[in-house]
């Protein structure tokens, strides 16, 4: 009698075994099918897709859908009839123009977005997650001591609409990174030529942060400037930032963007839950530098720090 009992439960636990296994086969032996919503076509946005693809190949039987939306007359029918085409299982959206167009138009199926640098804009949708441009702000002042060892005094310009919030978080890491922040308010771009007169007051290193009213294409220019002019280094926001006159700026492995991307998508196309996968931070830091300003600005930058660099502008 036990014996028969003890073979009966073999087999419930060989059947439960089976059916655990299951859904991942089924997965496995599935296509699906990727939605790619990006932008542009530019060199950076080509390898974050390349990644990607390459990177959920390997997991995944999968058929990808390419939409580049600047070569779209109209956007959003360009996306309507690329959804009803396609029917896809998951959407892989580069750039904030065409995550905020995904957001607004799909409402239940996942979205893995990238190469987006306002990361609030992934608190806007529950079937949104993917990776980040910016990074935390500890990291941030890591490389601050690294490139500054000797200073200490960090300014920021910012509009208080859109980053009160945040001043307050550069403020506390900043004291922990034994820096004194100097947060200077920039409500209207009105305001923005006195705020910059103070780049000449002891201040020693200026902080960009995202912000539409101070680092935008259109003030570019005046902040450059200013920097220049007073010999306070502008840590950039990007690479074009330093290109065009910011000492350096943290950057971004665009390849390895999209892989991790790719390894959200797969858990999610496998089932797990879009909601239970928080936006993650880019996993591997790179960074540019400026090495005509760095002898402008008379920083002697690291050999180590040059070194390594992704690109040198001179």
């Amino acid at each position: 009698m036990r014996c028969k009992l003890f073979a009966h439960e073999l087999m419930l636990l060989i059947a439960l075994l089976v059916l655990s296994v299951l859904p991942d086969k089924a997965v496995a032996e599935k296509t699906m099918h990727v939605l790619i919503m990006t932008n542009t076509a530019e060199e950076p946005y080509q390898q974050a897709i390349k990644g990607f693809k390459e990177q959920l190949s390997s997991q995944l039987d999968v058929k990808f859908t390419l939409l580049i939306l600047s070569l779209a007359t109209n956007k959003h029918d360009a996306l309507l009839a690329a959804m009803r085409n396609n029917n896809p299982d998951l959407i892989y959206t580069l750039g904030a123009e065409s995550t905020e167009l995904a957001m607004q138009n799909i409402l239940t199926l996942p979205i893995v977005s990238t190469m987006v640098l306002n990361k609030d804009l992934f608190k806007g949708a529950k079937n949104i997650t993917g990776v980040t441009l910016t990074y935390p702000l500890d990291i941030q002042f890591q490389w601050l001591k690294k490139f500054f060892p000797e200073q200490r005094k960090v300014a920021i310009l910012y509009n208080r609409e859109e980053n009160d919030k945040i001043v307050e978080d550069v403020r506390k890491t900043a004291e922990q990174a034994g820096f004194e922040l100097i947060a200077i308010p920039v409500n209207t771009p009105k305001q923005l030529p006195f705020a910059l007169e103070q780049l000449a007051r002891n201040i020693e290193i200026l902080l960009a942060i995202p912000d539409e009213i101070v680092m935008s294409p259109k003030t570019a220019k005046e902040v450059l400037l200013a920097s220049f002019r007073n010999r306070v280094p502008l840590i950039g926001i990007s690479d074009n930032w330093v290109k065009s006159g910011a000492l350096y700026a943290l950057s971004w492995n665009y390849d390895d963007l999209g892989r991790q991307c790719a390894l959200q998508a797969a858990k999610i196309l496998k089932g797990i839950p879009v909601q239970s996968m928080p936006p993650e931070f880019p996993r591997k830091i790179t960074y540019t530098i400026n090495q005509k300003i760095a002898e402008h600005m008379r920083v002697e930058i690291p050999e180590a720090l040059l070194k390594n660099a992704k690109i040198i502008f001179n």
